[in-house]
């Protein structure tokens, strides 16, 4: 009788187990525990982005920052920023914006990876959008000052108020609705700084408004960006005490050699050698040498020192010495 009391209490015990066991291990995906702490669900959980919740669900990019899979950093504008943009472009609500093109934005608000804002570079780094001339992915300049972090000189994070950890990456509150960047914008951001500038040199030019010329969105341009100190080496070497002293003739010659027109030419594209023609009908033949390069009808080397900074309507690539 003892036995058989004995061997019931096993057997009950083991039945217990099992169901405890089967419990833990269901494949049922009703018993996985979804973090409630994502991206996503911080921005449905705060009024202050409720826009952006509606255009997030919209596109069906919540899913995607509702999922732990991967890590994100969103710089994310507040109602107020949101608002300003569809009353800038004329939109009456959310729903007025074309959906690829509400998307677009969208995806240029976020960067892959988790990263901290210290992490990010005095420089380029690559978003989720996409441009309107290829599929490549949009660049964005940052940039740190004091207790500010800068996207494109366009929208600012207060360090501060920044870094919010979550599930699935950090989110950092912007005031500031992020427009999708020209090559002009891209120009104008990364050199503000200095008089010896690209931009400047294209702003001298009395034949044509380069700036607003390559802020042309139908249009599609690959921009050989004279560095800073290249073009202060320029002037240096020439007896120029600034771009204006430079005479309008060799001014246009320059501008011409630094445009190739209609080509997004990036250096993925680059295999054993690519031969483009500039603007000035100079044949410029580029290659791979520990790093990008491009030979000169003069044998004359250019290195590519910042490759592919992508915009909605072209490519730059900065070089480290001016085309003559």
């Amino acid at each position: 009788m003892k036995f058989i009391l004995k061997l019931a209490k096993i057997i009950l015990i083991f039945i217990f187990c099992s169901i405890i066991i089967s419990c833990g291990t269901s494949d049922d995906p009703g018993d996985v525990i979804i973090p409630d702490n994502t991206i996503n669900n911080f921005i449905l959980n705060n009024s202050n982005y409720s826009v952006l919740a509606t255009a997030l669900n919209r596109t069906s990019l919540d899913s995607v920052l509702n999922s732990t899979m991967q890590q994100y950093t969103i710089f994310a504008p507040n109602n107020s920023a949101f608002n300003s943009f569809l009353s800038e472009n004329d939109y009456t609500n959310i729903n007025d914006v074309p959906l690829k093109e509400l998307e677009n934005y969208l995806r240029y608000h976020i960067q892959p990876g988790a990263s901290k804002l210290s992490e990010f570079p005095d420089g380029y780094i690559r978003s989720l959008g996409t441009g309107n001339v290829s599929d490549r992915l949009l660049s964005m300049y940052t940039s740190t000052l004091d207790d500010s972090f800068y996207i494109n000189n366009e929208a600012e994070v207060v360090v501060s108020q920044g870094n919010i950890l979550l599930d699935n990456g950090y989110l950092n509150p912007i005031s500031t609705f992020l427009s999708l960047p020209s090559i002009t914008d891209f120009l104008l951001v990364s050199q503000q700084s200095s008089d010896d500038s690209f931009a400047s040199i294209l702003s001298e030019s009395t034949s044509e408004n380069y700036l607003a010329r390559l802020e042309d969105e139908d249009a599609v341009f690959t921009i050989l960006q004279a560095s800073e100190e290249a073009i202060a080496n320029y002037l240096s070497e020439n007896n120029y005490a600034a771009i204006n002293d430079i005479p309008q003739a060799n001014l246009q010659k320059i501008i011409d050699n630094h445009i190739i027109p209609q080509e997004n030419v990036r250096t993925e594209a680059i295999e054993d050698s690519l031969q483009v023609t500039a603007n000035s009908g100079a044949l410029l033949n580029f290659y791979e040498d520990n790093g990008p390069k491009i030979k000169l009808e003069n044998n004359e080397i250019i290195n590519i020192i910042t490759p592919n900074i992508q915009a909605v309507n072209g490519v730059i690539q900065i070089v480290d010495r001016v085309i003559e």
